[in-house]
């Protein structure tokens, strides 16, 4: 069984980002109680840019 979205069409792709936090700052994945303003997220120097996830 292949799966469908809402509407009924089959999902042919995948997209994934991957970054340190979530832009959209979804309440299931980032809660306002743990992820506030004050959390401690890598600094910019620690994130693996594309060329170093591609090796």
């Amino acid at each position: 069984m292949r799966p469908v979205d809402r509407l009924g069409r089959p999902l042919r792709d995948l997209r994934l980002s991957v970054i340190d936090r979530c832009n959209l700052r979804c309440r299931y994945c980032m809660p306002r109680e743990t992820f506030g303003a004050d959390f401690p997220y890598l600094p910019r120097s620690e994130i693996l840019d594309f060329e170093e996830i591609d090796a």
